[in-house]
């Protein structure tokens, strides 16, 4: 597929395989992706710039998705979409309630993610 011109989705998962996957769902998608199992990783990929949009797990080993999407959205207004395999109608209004642009329960249907980030990105992604 084309590549989404200067899109880069940051993919924040401890699980390994789950980066790899949606790393291969969001390429496919057009877009660029970078991953990170932790948030001080994924901080790191941030600060060097050229981050388009995040999604994150709630569940890190270093804290915890709300604390990821609290300093990115402190430094960047970076759209973002949590994800969770502990999910609760209570945890999906929290999110949303802090601004996250999305939330999906694991196991979720990749067509329907990718159709969040596009839709999170707005005008700055083409196809919209």
């Amino acid at each position: 597929m084309k590549r989404v011109v200067d899109m880069t989705v940051l993919v924040v998962d401890d699980q390994e395989n789950m980066c790899w996957i949606l790393s291969k769902v969001l390429s496919n998608a057009g877009f660029s992706v970078k991953t990170a199992n932790t948030v001080g990783g994924a901080l790191s990929i941030a600060d060097k710039g050229g981050i388009s949009a995040a999604i994150i797990d709630f569940r890190l080993p270093d804290g915890n998705g709300f604390d990821l999407f609290m300093s990115l959205r402190k430094r960047w207004n970076l759209p973002c979409i949590l994800i969770t395999s502990y999910g609760s109608s209570k945890l999906r209004e929290d999110a949303l309630e802090l601004g996250f642009d999305d939330y999906f329960d694991k196991p979720f249907d990749n067509a329907v993610l990718v159709g969040a980030v596009r839709k999170a990105l707005g005008n700055l992604c083409p196809g919209n």
